[in-house]
C-alpha cells in the first residue's frame, strides 16, 4: 500500500474509533452542555425544519443557481433544474457528472463529459449547449463573467487560466488569452474588486504549484499553491500578487470573498505549514499597488498535517466558520477579526465538512442564521443556531449525506444523500 494510501487507512480509522465515542481531539460544550457526538442521539436534541423530497434519482452533485433553486447533475450527465417550490426540470445533457459548475449572467458553465468547456444558456433554455474546441483541466475551477467564461486548462506540461469568448460565427468558445504563470491543476478562479482602482472584479486564484514543499495530500494530491495572483480579466496579466515563502504553503483550492473590518474586500483561504493550518485573509496592500498581503491571521491549529476547512464564508457575515481536523473529530471555531488576528472560539465537536482526499470544499450550508454541517459519520446533521449557539438535529432518518447546498438567497438548502435529494427549509 502507498504512503498516501496508509495514512488515509489510519486516519479513518482513527476518526471512526473517534466518532463512535462522539468525541474529537477536543472536547467543547456547547452554551447549553450539550456536546454533538454521532453517537449520541439525544446530543443535537429535538428536529428543526423540515424536508420536502425531490422526485430525482442517480444525482452526483447539486450546485446553487444564480437566483432561485439549484442545478442537480445525474451520472448520466443530464442536468436539471430544481426551483425553491420543489420542481424539476430536465435542462440539458452532455454535462460532465462530477467536478466544477460555475453560474452567472445567464449561463451555466461546466465541463462536459468529453472534457470541453459545456455551457447553457439560461435565456435561451430550449437551445443546445455550446462547445470549446480546447478541453479543461479535469479537476480545474471556472468562473463566468459577463462576456466571457475564465478556466483552467492544461499547457506544455502545466495549467494555466484561459479567457474564453463566444464565437457566433463558428457557435463555439474561443481561448483569447491565457495567464502566463502556472496556476493550481484544481484551483477555482473567482472574480474580486480588491483595490477598487480597476473599476469593476478581476480574477484571483491560487498559483505556483509545488509538489515537494508540503506533502500531505488532503485534497487529493500533494500539489499545494505558493502564490495568490490578482489578474486582469481580459489580459490575465497580473495586478497584484503575493508570494509565500517555504516551507509554507496555501493549502486549499479556491478563495472565498470576504469583508474585512477597515473596508478592504479579502479573500479567506488556508495557509499551513510546520504548526498546520490557520486561517488567512488575503488582501490589496494599502501601500504597494502590485503586492497583495496577509491583512488578517487565524491561530494555527497545532502541527504538521492538520487541516482546517471553512464552513461558512459570506461577504457580508462578519464571523467565518470553520472546522479544524475534519477528518478527527471535527472541532469547529467561530473567527471574528481584531485587528490583524482572526480570534478563534471553539464552538463544538464531533462533525465535519470534508472527506480525506476529496476536492470538494461545499458540504456544509448556511440558511438564515442555521449552519448545518453533517457529523462524523456523515449520517446525521446539526443545525447550529448562530445566534445563540444550540445545535439542533436536521436529518433525522440517518441517511448517509454527501451534500448540504444552500440557495443564493439562503433561506432554504438542498440535502443530498445517497438514497434521495431533499429541500430543507427551517
Amino acid at each position: 500500500m502507498s504512503r498516501l494510501g496508509s495514512r488515509r487507512q489510519l486516519l479513518r480509522s482513527i476518526s471512526s474509533a473517534l466518532a463512535l465515542f462522539g468525541i474529537g481531539p477536543a472536547r467543547a460544550a456547547t452554551p447549553d452542555g450539550a456536546v454533538p457526538g454521532v453517537a449520541n442521539r439525544q446530543a443535537l436534541g429535538k428536529v428543526i425544519g423540515t424536508l420536502r423530497d425531490i422526485p430525482l434519482r442517480g444525482v452526483q452533485r447539486v450546485d446553487a443557481a444564480e437566483k432561485d433553486g439549484w442545478w442537480a447533475r445525474e451520472g448520466t450527465g443530464r442536468l436539471w433544474h430544481v426551483t425553491s417550490n420543489g420542481g424539476a426540470q430536465r435542462v440539458a445533457d452532455g454535462l460532465a457528472p462530477t467536478g466544477a459548475l460555475a453560474t452567472g449572467h445567464g449561463r451555466v458553465a461546466g465541463r462536459g463529459i468529453d472534457g470541453r468547456l459545456w455551457v447553457h444558456d439560461t435565456t435561451r433554455p430550449t437551445a443546445p449547449p455550446t462547445r470549446s474546441e480546447v478541453t479543461l483541466a479535469p479537476q480545474g475551477g471556472l468562473c463566468v463573467l459577463p462576456l466571457a467564461i475564465i478556466a483552467v486548462v492544461e499547457q506544455a506540461g502545466s495549467h494555466v487560466l484561459a479567457r474564453f469568448e463566444a464565437d457566433p460565427r463558428r457557435g463555439l468558445w474561443q481561448v483569447v488569452a491565457r495567464s502566463r504563470d502556472p496556476v493550481l491543476p484544481d484551483a477555482v478562479p473567482v472574480a474580486v474588486d480588491l483595490d477598487g482602482r480597476h473599476g469593476s472584479a478581476h480574477i484571483a486564484v491560487l498559483a505556483g504549484p509545488d509538489a515537494k514543499r508540503y506533502p500531505h495530500a488532503v485534497l487529493g494530491d500533494d500539489i499545494e499553491a505558493t502564490r495568490v495572483l490578482w489578474l486582469e480579466r481580459h489580459s490575465l496579466l497580473p495586478l497584484r500578487s503575493l508570494h509565500l515563502d517555504g516551507p509554507a504553503v496555501f493549502e486549499d483550492r479556491l478563495l472565498r470573498p470576504w469583508a474585512l473590518p477597515d473596508g478592504r474586500n479579502g479573500l479567506v483561504t488556508m495557509q499551513s505549514g510546520p504548526l498546520g493550518a490557520q486561517l488567512v485573509v488575503v488582501a490589496a496592500s494599502p501601500n504597494e499597488t502590485s503586492r497583495l498581503e496577509i491583512a488578517a491571521a487565524g491561530p494555527a491549529i497545532g502541527t504538521r498535517n492538520r487541516w482546517l476547512s471553512p464552513a461558512s464564508v459570506a461577504p457580508e457575515d462578519g464571523e467565518i466558520w470553520a472546522v479544524h481536523t475534519p477528518h478527527i473529530g471535527g472541532v469547529l471555531h467561530r473567527y471574528r477579526a481584531e485587528g490583524s488576528a482572526l480570534v478563534a472560539e471553539r464552538t463544538a465537536t464531533g462533525l465535519t465538512n470534508h472527506r480525506l482526499g476529496a476536492r470538494d470544499l461545499d458540504i456544509s450550508a448556511r440558511v438564515g442564521p442555521w449552519l448545518l454541517l453533517p457529523t462524523q459519520d456523515w449520517r446525521r446533521a446539526g443545525a447550529l443556531d448562530t445566534r445563540t449557539g444550540s445545535f439542533l438535529d436536521a436529518t433525522p432518518d440517518g441517511a448517509p449525506i454527501l451534500q448540504y447546498v444552500a440557495s443564493a438567497k439562503r433561506d432554504s438548502a438542498i440535502l443530498l444523500t445517497e438514497s434521495r435529494v431533499a429541500i430543507w427549509s427551517p
